[in-house]
């Protein structure tokens, strides 16, 4: 179905930098890809492009803005596809990583378009010095205070971002699922990012951010993050497990399933990996859906099984579970969070404990598995 509604504008690499495409829906709907390029840490940790997309529905909007500086280059991607900045409405935040928001000032300037965000975005993004967990972090937005880069690496890459996107005023999506237009409905998704959403566009369309991606799993955030910032949310987000860590991402895989299972020729955009390895990567959201759980169920059980040599921490688990070439560069800080994510859920399942020197220890149970298929979305959130 994908391929059927693809028109390549512009040709691009192998892994769809420089690409512009179009995308013709059977309602009329018209759908342009704006693929800007990402970074690289290492390893085979690559992403591949931020695919953003312009919606030109009734009240046209854009969804994402890319990395830090990408502004001008999705202008110009806008231009050659036939439209201008100015036609858009709105601009959406699929979540507020750097990849994806990182133009956002740039092109609310550029544009004159409103932002739209969840409003845990609209907390995380401001500063506050005062309640910062330590004095590096003081210059740092909330959405930071949980960053596993090196303080080295965020002083030199990250300030001039995080300055210009903390003034933006920001049209918060609240508690709930919402209405962005007559044809446009937004859902809370968190579990990658407390502030993700997904957009669902008539019955054709779903923007998915990183919450789905294809040939990749995407970073559970973790609960922990909460401890930092959960003072500065509104009352309604009082429980970790809720926004942050695994179990709030499956909870939100269970509400997407739901989602595919009323419309099912729905057509899945996600944020990576659209075209990939000279491929077009059609998801069906609820196969993928259980591959990813399915993935997450083995690697607690990897995890258990590398305990039962004795206790270890996250680090020493990440190094013994993912292969070397995962490990290069920054790779081996990503692996041990995401190794922490599913220690949490772990933890929950009473399957292992925390104990000394950041270590873990299995406990002998094997819960996991019941926990994860208990998980239900919860309400209206």
């Amino acid at each position: 179905m994908l391929q059927e509604v693809v028109e390549v504008i512009r040709k691009g690499d192998s892994s769809g930098n420089h690409m512009l495409i179009r995308l013709k829906l059977p309602s009329g709907l018209e759908i342009i890809g704006l693929p800007t390029e990402n970074a690289y840490y290492g390893g085979e940790w690559d992403l591949g492009p931020t695919w953003n997309y312009m919606v030109l529905d009734d009240t046209p909007f854009l969804i994402d803005t890319g990395r830090y500086g990408m502004g001008r280059k999705l202008l110009d991607m806008m231009n050659a596809a036939g439209y201008s900045g100015t036609d858009l409405d709105f601009i959406v935040v699929s979540h507020g990583h750097e990849d994806h928001d990182g133009a956002l000032d740039e092109m609310a300037k550029a544009t004159g378009a409103k932002v739209k965000a969840h409003e845990i975005f609209d907390h995380l993004i401001r500063f506050y010095p005062e309640a910062a967990p330590s004095d590096f972090r003081r210059d740092f937005p909330a959405s930071c205070w949980h960053c596993f880069m090196p303080e080295t690496f965020s002083k030199k890459n990250c300030i001039e971002y995080h300055q210009a996107r903390c003034h933006l005023e920001i049209e918060k999506i609240r508690y709930g699922d919402v209405r962005l237009s007559r044809n446009t409905q937004a859902y809370h998704v968190p579990g990658h990012s407390p502030d993700s959403l997904a957009v669902l566009v008539g019955e054709e369309i779903l923007l998915v951010g990183d919450t789905i991606l294809p040939d990749i799993t995407p970073f559970p955030s973790q609960e922990r993050s909460f401890l930092l910032v959960g003072k500065l949310l509104t009352p309604q987000y009082a429980n970790a497990e809720s926004i942050y860590g695994l179990r709030a991402y499956i909870k939100s895989l269970k509400k997407l399933r739901k989602i595919g299972s009323n419309y099912p020729n729905l057509i899945v955009l996600p944020a990576h990996r659209l075209f990939y390895n000279n491929h077009w990567n059609e998801i069906h959201l609820e196969k993928r859906i259980e591959e990813l759980i399915n993935h997450h169920l083995q690697r607690c059980g990897d995890i258990l099984r590398i305990l039962k040599q004795g206790p270890k921490t996250a680090r020493e688990i990440a190094i013994e579970h993912f292969e070397e070439s995962l490990l290069k560069g920054f790779g081996l800080l990503m692996a041990e969070r995401e190794i922490i994510s599913h220690c949490e859920l772990l933890a929950a399942s009473k399957d292992v404990i925390s104990i000394e020197d950041s270590r873990f220890l299995a406990t002998g149970r094997m819960n996991f598995e019941a926990l994860i298929q208990g998980l239900e979305p919860e309400g209206n959130r």
